[in-house]
């Protein structure tokens, strides 16, 4: 017989049971939707190859001949870049990076052209935006490597993210001023990210949940619906 009275061992079992059921901080951020990740480097190795490509192409001082859309290297002076499609070249410039880096879903797309190397680039903000945002590839939340559309005509590869001081995003882009360059993006001026790899219609959410660009009112209050709300 037990040496504890009855009280005792029914107060202990009462603690003991609370301990285990009672899931921790992490599990609950997990069970409650918070633990869900968006698609990036960490997550997928291979998404980490795209930044690296497009700074190299950054370092090879890319830039046009009197604003003529043909991009050179040596600042003008070399061969011709390989994403060169001799007009607006932003998209081109950064579809070519996805595509050598092994992302080519952007293919799907409605308006391609061959560049100057063969490669069948995306010609139209418009145009990608649409295409992502029918297949899942939209995104309301930057990662480095995905594309940043804003505006209505340009686009470019996050780099980096500002969520606290600046609220922007710093990308790497063809045919800004009639050069690649690294250009920072005020996130209220931003109209879509796009991923590479294709959201979950959770991550999507999410995404909407924990924005960095404005958000419609319904994507909003499908985020809330799916138990996430901007913190």
């Amino acid at each position: 017989m037990s040496v504890f009275p009855l009280k005792v061992r029914l107060a202990f079992f009462a603690a003991l049971a609370a301990v285990l059921l009672v899931p921790s901080a992490a599990e609950a951020q997990t069970w409650s939707g918070g633990g869900i990740t968006l698609p990036g480097p960490t997550t997928n190795p291979n998404i980490g190859k795209i930044l690296p490509l497009a700074r190299r192409e950054f370092s090879r001082n890319v830039v046009e001949r009197r604003g003529n859309n043909v991009p050179r290297y040596r600042n003008g002076k070399g061969r011709i870049a390989p994403y060169s499609i001799s007009d607006q070249w932003c998209a081109a410039f950064s579809t070519w990076i996805w595509n050598h880096a092994g992302f080519k879903s952007y293919l799907g797309t409605s308006i391609l052209w061959p560049s100057y190397d063969g490669t069948m680039v995306g010609v139209q903000v418009r145009d990608l935006t649409n295409w992502a945002t029918r297949n899942g590839y939209f995104s309301y939340r930057a990662k480095p490597g995905y594309l940043v559309a804003y505006g209505t005509t340009h686009i470019g590869i996050v780099e980096k993210i500002d969520r606290t001081t600046g609220r922007a995003v710093g990308s790497i882009e063809g045919n800004i001023g009639n050069r690649v360059n690294r250009v920072t993006v005020p996130m209220d001026r931003v109209t879509g990210y796009i991923s590479p790899v294709r959201l979950t219609p959770i991550q999507l959410d999410k995404s909407a949940a924990y924005a960095d660009m404005a958000v419609p009112p319904a994507a909003l209050e499908r985020a809330e619906a799916s138990g996430f709300s901007q913190p």
